[in-house]
């Protein structure tokens, strides 16, 4: 098993379970006490009104609603770095090459090549010196709900011989416009670890 490590500030970046059971209701319940205390403790000197109730009913529901169903992930990242907003997942997944050579793999990881899109991607060269060569993408789209934005990351991994992705969606596409340099750096300080403890 490959796992995603980052050395993002925990604080902002909360690494959320993917499987629970009714059984561990009480486990998901701490856990959402828990990174909705972080939050609180790390905010409270410029946030007005912290209230650690509403920030743990959050962190519950995201949790219960995931994963998503259209977005497969191997882990998820929660950005917390905002208390008044929902946290944003990050899914990160691993996979096989297709076989169509590695430029051609990392476009489609990237979704540079997935159709519906309202323009063409926005596609550009995003190297991490920790997994390796990649793209970034962020692919607008059009549905049901309105215009969307996906932000990908993708790279090939020489050492592990496998790409890794890391991607986001959202409607708040000028929201995810200024904090992009914050989502740039989070994907810079992950890496892949095959021997975790």
């Amino acid at each position: 098993m490959i796992f995603f490590e980052t050395e993002a500030d925990p604080t902002e970046w909360f690494l959320m379970p993917l499987h629970w059971t009714e059984q561990q209701r009480t486990e998901i319940d701490e856990w959402a006490a828990t990174c909705a205390d972080i939050v609180h403790q790390r905010h409270r000197k410029w946030w007005r009104s912290p209230n650690r109730t509403v920030l743990t009913d959050r962190f519950r529901q995201l949790i219960e609603a995931h994963p998503h169903p259209r977005i497969p992930a191997d882990q998820v990242f929660l950005y917390g770095g905002d208390p008044r907003r929902v946290p944003q997942p990050f899914y990160a997944l691993l996979m096989q090459g297709e076989g169509a050579g590695r430029e051609s793999d990392i476009r489609t990881l990237v979704q540079a090549t997935e159709e519906g899109s309202v323009r063409p991607p926005d596609v550009t060269e995003f190297n991490s010196d920790r997994i390796g060569e990649g793209l970034r993408c962020l692919r607008y789209f059009s549905d049901d709900a309105g215009l969307g934005v996906s932000l990908n990351y993708g790279w090939w991994s020489e050492e592990l011989q496998i790409y890794a992705s890391v991607r986001t969606v959202t409607d708040e596409l000028g929201w995810l416009g200024l904090n992009m340099d914050i989502f740039d750096e989070f994907a810079r300080s992950i890496w892949l670890n095959p021997n975790p403890e």
